[in-house]
Parts: C-alpha cells; sequence; structure tokens
C-alpha cells in the first residue's frame, strides 16, 4: 500500500529523545509532526499530522508501561499507520509494550536494527558494531543482564524472519512475512542495512497496513521515506551567540565526557553537578550568554541505581539555572531521561520537531519559542556536542578585517618546475594568489560559495590530489575551500610532493574560522588517522575517518556553513571494514542528508552519464528498473543540465539488454516494460528523451556532440564508456542531495598512493563544477 502524506501516523516511544528522533524520521515537508509529552493528550489530529508520544515508560513498571500503550490507542481510527519505537539496545518494557500491542489484533513486525549506529539483528541475535550485544558492554549501565535474543527479551515465542527471506525476490519476502503473521505471534525480522528495513517495510504495508511497525529509528526512517513529501524544510540559522544555550549531559557513556571536555575546550563553561539531591542553593552561578554545560560530576563507574535520582537533580539545577539567564535560553539535551526531566521542569509539554542536526540530534521548537536539541545518550562520537553548538550558535559578531595586499608567492625551490613530476602540469604549482584573483582574507571574499573539501581515504591518493587543487590558481578566484580531514595526513602529502615549503596547512574549528590567503589550505582536523598509517593499504580506520570527514561535511551543508560537498575517493571495502556498510558515496550523502532517492551523474568535457542504478550486482539492477524509477532519474538529468545552463537538452537513454531488446530478440520485453512508458510521459511533458538506445551506438553519438547526457541503465554500462572518453578530467555529481556535491571520477589509486605521481586534474574540475553549482552564501 503506497503511503502519502495524508496518511495518519501514530508513533509511540518509551522516552523523550527517542520520541524526537522518530519525529524527525517521519518529517516531511507535507507532514505536520509533534511530539506530545501526556499520553492523555486528546487534541485531534487532522489528516496528515504524524503524532508521536513520549510515554515516559522506560523506568516505569511492566504493567504501567503497557496500560500507557492501550491508553494512546484506545478509539485510534482503522486506517491510521502505528509505529513503535523500540530501543535498538532492547532496553526498557519491551515486553510488556510488545505484548500490549499484540493484543490489539493488529500484529506485530518487530524489526530492532538501526544500520546508522551499527545495530544489526541476525538470527534473532541484536548486535553491536558485530559483537552480539549480550558478549558487549552496551548495557554497562543497566541493572539487568542483557538479552541474547530478541525473543529471550519478548519472554514469548516469536516467528523469525531471517535475511534469507528479508533479502529475498519481494513475492518471496511477502509470502515468507504472510506466513509468519499468520502465526499470531510477535514477528521478529533480521536487519543489517538500510535496504533490509525499506524491504520489510514495503512487504509489510503491502500484506496489510494495520500491523503494528516496532523498531528503532531505522525502520521509523523507512516510513518516512514511504511517507515521502519531499526532504524536511531547512533548519533554522544559528542564533546569537549572545542568547544563553544550556546543555545538559545526563548519560553514563563514556564517550559523554570527552564530548564535555571538547565542549569546554571550545569556550563553553562548565558546571559539574554533585550527586547529592538536594535542591540546589544559591550559589549556582547565573547562567551567562554563551554555552554552559551542566553534567553530573563522575567518581567512579555509573550508578545505575541513582540513574533517575540524578536526572531529576539535574533537572532541577537546569531550571534554576534558566531561571538566571538574562533573557530567553536554548537547550541541548542528551539522555532521554534527562531530556524528560528538564521539559517537566519548564512545564513543556508538547515539541514542534523541524530535523535533525546530526543522526539522532533533532531540533524542535517549544510552544513558548524556545530551542531544543534532543540526543540519545548513545550516540554520536567526540566532537558530537561541539558540532551541534556550533549549528545553534553563529560565532560573535567580528569586525571585518581591513583587506590587505596580496603578497608575493613564495620563491620556487630553486632547480625545479612544474614539468619534474611524472604527471599533471599543477603538482609543483605556486600558490593560488600567484595569479592575482585569489581572495585575501575571510573577510574579503565576496560572494565566493564555501566548499567542504572530505579527504576520503587517507590512504590512497586524496591527500595527494588535494594539495594541488587548492593550490592551483584557478581554485581560490572561485571557491573558499574548507578540506575536512587530518592536516599532519595533507602535510605529509605535500612533502611527498615537494610542497611543503610552499603550502601552510592550518587547522580551523569551523568554516567561519577560516582564512583564505596564498598557499594556506584550512583544515577542519579530525585528527583520526595514526601517524604511521601506511600508503596504498587497506584499512579500517581509514575507512571509518573517511566515513566521519563525508558526516561532517555534511552537518556543516546541512547548517548553512558550508554550500557545497567536493569529496575525494574512498575505499568501499575499507569503508565496510569500518563498520559502515553503505555501497558508496552516493548512498552514505543520501543518508547523510536524508533524501530518500539520488543519482550518480558523471561529466567530463566529451560526455555526460547518469545512472538510473549504480552500486547493486546486474540482476538486481535489472529487477529494481521500474518506469517511474527511470523517469525521476531523467528529470533530474533535465533539471541538473537546465540550471547549467543548457536550455532544452537532448537526452540518449540507454536499453537494458545489447542492440535494446532489438524488438524481442534479446531478453524479455525489459524495454518496453521498463523505458518506454516514462518516456512516454516524459515526453508529454516536453522533455527531448530519445530511446530506448543500444547503449555501444548512444555513446558513440553523444561522443561526437548529438546528445548533452546519456542515461544509463546500470553501472558499468554508464562508467565504462566515461572512463574511456574521459577519465583524467571526469567528475562525478550526486543530483537530487540537498546540497551540492562533486566528486573525482577516480577511486583511491593503492598501486600508486604515496609515490607522489597521482594527477590532480580531475580533483581541479571537480572543484570548478562545485564552484559553478552551488550557490552564494547567505548573509
Amino acid at each position: 500500500m503506497p503511503l502519502g502524506p495524508g496518511q495518519r501516523v501514530l508513533a509511540v516511544a518509551d522516552d523523550l529523545s527517542g520520541a524526537a528522533e522518530t519525529a524527525a524520521a517521519l518529517l516531511s515537508r507535507t507532514t505536520r509532526t509533534r511530539v506530545l509529552l501526556d499520553p492523555r493528550t486528546d487534541t485531534p489530529a487532522p489528516a496528515g499530522t504524524t503524532t508521536v508520544f513520549d510515554l515516559d515508560s522506560r523506568q516505569l513498571s511492566a504493567a504501567d508501561a503497557a496500560a500507557r500503550i492501550t491508553t494512546v490507542l484506545t478509539g485510534l481510527a482503522p486506517d491510521t499507520v502505528v509505529c513503535k519505537k523500540v530501543d535498538s539496545l532492547l532496553r526498557g518494557n519491551l515486553a510488556a509494550e510488545i505484548a500490549a500491542l499484540a493484543a490489539t489484533g493488529r500484529g506485530v513486525l518487530l524489526a530492532p536494527a538501526l544500520p546508522a549506529e551499527r545495530r544489526t539483528v541476525r538470527d534473532g541475535v541484536p548486535h553491536t558494531d558485530g559483537v552480539p550485544l549480550h558478549t558487549g558492554d552496551a548495557w554497562r549501565a543497566e541493572t539487568a543482564a542483557p538479552p541474547r535474543s530478541v525473543a529471550e527479551a519478548l519472554g514469548v515465542p516469536v516467528a523469525l524472519l531471517g535475511l534469507q527471506a528479508v533479502r529475498g525476490p519481494a513475492h518471496h519476502l511477502r509470502t515468507a512475512l504472510r506466513e509468519a503473521l499468520a502465526t499470531g505471534l510477535p514477528v521478529v525480522a533480521d536487519a543489517e542495512t538500510d535496504a533490509d528495513l525499506d524491504a520489510l517495510l514495503a512487504a509489510t504495508l503491502d500484506i496489510d497496513p494495520r500491523v503494528v511497525l516496532a523498531g528503532s529509528a531505522g525502520l521509523a526512517l523507512a516510513l518516512g521515506r514511504t511517507l515521502g513529501g519531499g526532504p524536511p524544510a531547512p533548519l533554522p540559522p544559528p542564533g546569537p551567540a549572545v542568547r544563553p544555550l544550556l546543555v545538559v549531559v545526563g548519560t553514563a557513556e563514556p564517550v559523554a565526557a570527552e564530548q564535555v571536555r571538547r565542549l569546554v575546550a571550545d569556550g563553553a563553561a562548565l558546571y559539574a553537578l554533585d550527586h547529592a539531591p538536594s535542591h540546589p542553593g544559591p550559589a549556582l552561578p547565573p547562567l551567562r550568554p554563551g554555552i554552559t554545560v551542566l553534567t553530573p560530576r563522575q567518581d567512579g563507574p555509573p550508578d545505575p541505581a541513582a540513574a533517575r535520582s540524578i536526572a531529576r537533580h539535574l533537572a532541577r539545577t537546569a531550571a534554576v539555572l534558566l531561571g538566571t539567564a538574562p533573557g530567553p535560553a536554548d537547550l541541548v539535551l542528551t539522555g532521554g531521561e534527562t531530556a524528560r526531566r528538564v521539559l517537566d521542569a519548564l512545564a513543556v509539554r508538547e515539541l514542534r520537531p523541524r530535523g535533525q542536526v546530526q543522526h539522532g540530534a533533532v531540533l524542535a521548537e517549544t510552544p513558548d519559542g524556545r530551542t531544543v536539541v534532543t540526543r540519545p545518550g548513545s550516540y554520536g562520537g567526540p566532537d558530537s556536542l561541539r558540532l551541534i553548538a556550533r549549528a545553534l550558535r553563529a560565532p560573535a559578531a567580528r569586525t571585518p578585517p581591513t583587506p590587505t595586499p596580496t603578497p608575493a608567492p613564495p620563491a620556487p625551490k630553486p632547480g625545479r618546475t612544474s614539468q619534474d613530476h611524472a604527471k599533471g602540469p599543477f603538482m609543483n604549482a605556486t600558490p593560488a594568489a600567484a595569479a592575482g584573483t585569489a581572495p585575501t582574507t575571510a573577510g574579503n571574499t565576496g560572494a565566493l560559495p564555501v566548499i567542504a573539501v572530505t579527504m576520503g581515504d587517507g590512504a590512497g591518493i586524496g591527500p595527494e590530489v588535494i594539495v594541488p587543487a587548492l593550490l592551483d590558481p584557478g581554485t581560490l578566484s572561485r571557491i573558499r575551500p574548507v578540506v575536512v580531514g587530518d592536516a599532519e595526513r595533507l602535510r605529509r602529502a605535500a612533502g611527498l610532493l615537494g610542497l611543503a615549503d610552499q603550502v601552510d596547512i592550518v587547522t580551523v574549528e569551523a568554516p567561519a574560522d577560516a582564512e583564505f590567503t596564498p598557499g594556506r589550505i584550512n583544515v577542519i582536523d579530525l585528527g583520526l588517522l595514526p601517524g604511521d598509517l601506511p600508503w596504498g593499504k587497506l584499512s579500517a580506520v581509514a575507512g571509518d575517518a573517511a566515513y566521519q570527514y563525508v558526516r561532517v561535511a555534511s552537518e556543516l551543508a546541512l547548517s548553512g556553513a558550508v554550500q557545497g560537498i567536493c569529496t575525494a575517493p574512498l575505499n568501499k571495502e575499507a569503508l565496510h571494514a569500518g563498520g559502515h556498510l553503505y555501497p558508496g558515496h552516493t548512498e552514505l550523502l543520501a543518508h547523510l542528508t536524508g533524501v530518500e532517492e539520488v543519482s550518480m551523474m558523471l561529466s567530463t568535457d566529451t560526455v555526460k552519464v547518469i545512472h538510473v542504478t549504480t552500486h547493486i550486482g546486474l540482476i538486481d539492477a535489472v529487477a529494481r528498473i521500474e518506469p517511474g524509477l527511470v523517469e525521476r532519474t531523467v528529470r533530474r538529468g533535465h533539471g541538473a543540465l537546465v540550471r547549467a545552463g543548457v536550455e532544452h537538452p537532448v537526452i540518449g537513454v540507454c536499453g537494458i539488454n545489447p542492440h535494446a531488446g532489438e524488438n524481442g530478440l534479446f531478453g524479455y520485453g525489459e524495454e518496453e516494460e521498463k523505458i518506454v512508458p516514462a518516456l512516454e510521459v516524459l515526453r508529454a511533458d516536453g522533455i527531448d528523451a530519445r530511446g530506448p538506445l543500444p547503449a555501444d551506438t548512444a555513446f558513440f553519438l553523444a561522443g561526437r556532440g548529438d546528445y548533452d547526457l546519456i542515461v544509463a541503465m546500470y553501472h558499468d554500462q554508464g562508467h565504462g564508456p566515461v572512463k574511456i572518453l574521459g577519465l583524467e578530467a571526469g567528475v562525478n555529481l550526486t543530483v537530487g542531495l540537498p546540497v551540492i556535491r562533486t566528486s573525482v571520477d577516480h577511486g583511491t589509486a593503492f598501486d600508486i598512493a604515496g609515490t607522489g605521481t597521482a594527477d590532480p586534474g580531475s580533483m581541479i574540475e571537480a572543484l570548478r563544477q562545485a564552484a559553478a553549482l552551488a550557490p552564494s552564501p547567505t548573509g
């Protein structure tokens, strides 16, 4: 059953951060979403409204938690889709709440996997970072032992839907799911990826949309993708630094201490609260403009029995601090129990989500205009809090620096010319201002877009192509680049290239802190790579680092701090070894920016190609191709060309089979079934889309200029010809994201990494196209 933006959806969660995360996952432009903190609220919801209740049941008795489920489901309209947010680590009153949901007679699908946090389910056993839940330490702050399986957590028999069924053909999955639901038992589903959850959701809604969808935020995200309606509206711009921001950290997770330390290093004031549950007295310092962190003092291992009293003590203290503020203050609250207690102390009964600052960190507004960010305590890396704070608070106003004359470039090293390297004319380039066109400071840059340049896999050639590309005379005349990566790795690359004395690699905390002077490369230094990381070797550490660079760049783009992203290559095997199961950059960026569907476009001076499918097997690609997907892909490509100045693009659409099926001689009529209906719709709308064409003919004609764009049906159909016709200057564009993204059209080249012979031409071209496509910064 396809769901639309008019569909009624009701979701419930057992704590506030989970409720907010679920609401953000279901948020779209045409859906009104609210989080209610009182299950007795009877405000009628208009069609198209998503209501999420925080049942605040994590610490209740099992009977009371079940009663709250029953309260919100009483009198529910039959066509309402019900989503139950469960903890991906199976904490809380899971057994009682699932039993209450099963008692409604709707049937229950339980899929607790959360791929974004590397939490998966295999053979009914939950895993964290590949380790079974019961053998790890994810339950260290709980009083009970972790369950060995989802069935053990429920305490009742279940019907298990394994990965083989989940990943089988759609009709086989529907049959297996229908049989499992017919048992009357809760259906526990394996899942490791977002694609698994999407398949489960599609099969469930097709069989019976009344089935209760119980799962982590991953399943809620899958439901959000099905609801459609477009991506969420942009988050509000950062507020002024003079308005107080109180960050309340109420979690015992080990990473929390480092998150606080880094935020304090950025200048936040710290108030470490003693565990004494007494009401705070007059010794509390007043809340000042800027950022203040409130957290319990950690004198030893966490005491699970004291968690609730600590949360209440934090809430009382936060309320007193907020009362001392000179004006309105905003909040960042980590840990669902702490977040709920703080809002209770402030008498907040409703939140209106606006979107996610980062994964799980949901920005919402209260009815009285306060901004609140909630985030589960177990989420986020060491920089999570500082990135959230930067998204909420603009830097203090600065006096624009006085423009200074462009200094002369440093003298080149004696005896060296640009021909001293094996490849490329830019390998020994002088700094950008040598041409006299580069801006000199952050205050004298006009309307040039800020582009985040991600370093890619640090063991590959990414650092070696970034350094000379950012020293190319044309780069600073077009953009303001800020690298997201590891500064020391870039310095090593500069040394390999003989450019160490011509470049100044400077670490900055945020793009707003960067200055653009000749020979300077600004780096947001995540410091994730060991100094002895070998060049050209597969490394899980480098794979994880490559993911983190893209994650931070995406957060910067969504917050408006940068206007585009340009990516150096990552290695998919290393990415997976680092625990991030994405087929590549394209799918990773779509996930991080909350977009359901994007397209990969390869661009050279000779030919441009957009792909209907990309990083999946050929058999899977043929199965996935359907008229709607073909039509949407062509429209995305057409729109990109029009925005680039091609008024009436001529588009050639490839067939699937050799000779485009040759009127049924090859294949089973795939062209007529999957492509022709889309072309008819497109042509009726005035888009000049021609085909289906034999791929070999299409690329020959494009090479001589007959087509502005070729639509390839699968990865190798498009990539092979492009690499022959224009690899050295090829650029990869992702079309359909809410931010501009370009990339080099080559891989990590482990075979030449560390030799100083990599050609930066594709990176230079990727930066040029990012400049052409990115909007001018506002403000």
